[in-house]
């Protein structure tokens, strides 16, 4: 009877495993071919479906497995209670239930046949859950992972709905006013990154905002190892690693606008460059040091030449507790204009994004040479309070042919932040920026998220010479930040502001409040 029921089980358990071993290929087929949204929805579905089915399986025989090694060939199995609660299925409940029902008592030599019969056919089933391909949807958007883990593809992205209103400016009228409001789909982007190997990876950013479809990363990456240190290199368009607000993502930024030294001390083609870029990350992971030599950006003007630019940054934590931690961080850069290049020219939100009457305005710079700058910074976290100052300073140098004028503007900003609700800052010492935070009581779990108060004051002075008409002014931000989740935050911004232009429409000392709010899921 053993012998015999021991071939039914083997029949079933060869299915069983039969069935696991051919969803990968079932699924790659699926995925490779040009499949629906729902379609692919009906995959997934039966994929994890099949897995669970597989899981309930293998527990019921790793079960049965052990029930027959701890036998001393004179006791017939207990019945398995596991099997009728656990709902699996059928065909395994009845193999179970006929293996329990046998009360005779086995020879040692055919228990021990069953014994290596069970551990074979367990083992396969064990290879074939791990040997297949899986969704992990744990980040928010589906990651598509192989089975060895070693490629990757994920789909992400983040959308940023803004909302603004501006007062109390003294240019009011209809022809010239900065009391202005209105909504704006500030960032709607989608991101596609993975691996092709376990050191070759990419990243697609597309964003859709502004009635039109731009690219932001374009690159692929490389790691490779130098002693003891990680090396990461980045080959396409990529966002420099410049300042530490800047460095940071507008996803974890404490408000909804970067300060003053982020935007103004900036290259002339922006944050994103085409070139090579590089990061080298200590192995205590409490240091980075990045550079990047790169031509133009992605979406640049075709009717002159690129600039070329030289950028590095590096930051230290020389010390560190857990989430606690001392930063200091320094940056640069230097642009070598193009004689195609004619102006060089800035023009800086005061407020907000959505509000570009509000605006300090620097002079122009005619027939340009060169660029150079730097930055310094400092930051601390300590429980649930952290702070922040940054320095920059640029300057800008016109060919002699055309007089030999300089151009040189700084700009500084201090910030504190601080969790009402006993979280931490979030921030990467590998990297040296600032993350999310880890919310302690999720909306999701019944609690009340966490809730963030920030506070900012920033200058910014173009006005480098009494003879140059260029434009001054500062910055106080009260921000009160929600994070229901992990992936979703609600932003309250209030700035009262202060400008001094010189050129442009709206000349002349001025100042107004600005309330700017943000709906942002990050998926």
């Amino acid at each position: 009877m053993l012998k015999h029921n021991n071939s039914g089980r083997s029949v079933m358990l060869s299915a069983v495993t039969l069935g696991a071993l051919a969803l990968p290929a079932f699924s790659g087929s699926v995925l490779a071919s040009d499949a629906t949204s729902a379609e692919l929805a009906e995959l997934i579905e039966r994929q994890s479906e099949m897995l669970a089915r597989q899981a309930q399986q293998l527990e019921v025989m790793q079960a049965r497995l052990g029930q027959l090694e701890s036998r001393d060939g004179i006791d017939s199995a207990a019945p398995i209670q596991s099997v009728e609660d656990q709902g699996v299925t059928p065909s395994v409940r009845r193999m179970s239930s006929a293996s329990a029902s046998q009360s005779t008592a086995p020879t040692a030599s055919s228990d021990r046949a069953a014994i290596e019969e069970l551990q074979s056919q367990v083992s396969l089933l064990e290879a074939a859950q791990t040997d297949q391909s899986r969704i992990d949807w744990s980040g928010g958007g589906p990651e598509f992972i192989s089975a060895d883990g070693s490629r990757r593809l994920k789909i992400g992205g983040r959308l940023q709905y803004d909302a603004s209103t501006t007062s109390g400016s003294a240019f009011d009228d209809s022809d010239n006013d900065r009391n202005i409001r209105g909504t704006t789909a500030r960032r709607l982007q989608l991101d596609i990154a993975g691996k092709m190997s376990e050191r070759i990876g990419y990243k697609l950013g597309y964003d859709l905002a502004g009635n039109g479809v731009s690219m932001r990363d374009a690159y692929v990456s490389s790691l490779f190892n130098w002693g003891d240190e990680d090396v990461v290199l980045y080959l396409g368009n990529k966002y420099d690693d410049r300042s530490l607000d800047g460095a940071t993502s507008s996803n974890n930024t404490w408000f909804m606008e970067r300060n003053f030294v982020s935007g103004a001390i900036a290259p002339d083609r922006g944050s994103y460059g085409l070139g090579l870029k590089g990061k080298i990350y200590g192995d205590s992971r409490d240091w980075h040091a990045s550079f990047a030599v790169t031509n133009g950006r992605l979406g640049d003007d075709t009717d002159r030449s690129d600039t070329t630019t030289l950028m590095a940054r590096a930051h230290w934590n020389p010390w560190y507790s857990g989430t606690d931690m001392v930063h200091l961080g320094s940056w640069g850069f230097y642009e070598d204009f193009d004689r195609s290049d004619t102006t060089v020219f800035k023009n800086i939100n005061a407020a907000d994004n959505f509000n570009d009457n509000v605006a300090i305005r620097s002079r122009a710079i005619s027939d340009p040479e060169s660029s150079s700058a730097y930055g310094l910074e400092l930051a601390t976290s300590l429980g649930s309070f952290a702070a922040a100052a940054e320095y920059g300073q640029r300057t800008v140098d016109q060919r002699d042919s055309a007089g030999g004028e300089t151009m040189s503007y700084d700009a500084w900003g201090v910030q504190a932040s601080y969790f009402l609700t006993g979280e931490r800052h979030g921030y990467s010492r590998k990297s040296g920026f600032w993350r999310l935070p880890d919310v302690n009581d999720s909306v999701s779990s019944g609690g009340l998220g966490a809730f963030q108060l920030a506070a900012r004051y920033q200058e910014l002075d173009f006005y480098d010479a009494p003879d140059y008409p260029g434009g001054d002014g500062n910055a106080s931000t009260l921000g009160l930040n929600w994070y229901p989740n992990g992936w979703s935050r609600v932003m309250l911004d209030y700035t009262h502001w202060n400008t001094d232009n010189r050129t442009g429409d709206f000349k002349g000392p001025d100042d107004g409040d600005t309330l700017s709010a943000r709906l942002q899921v990050v998926f």
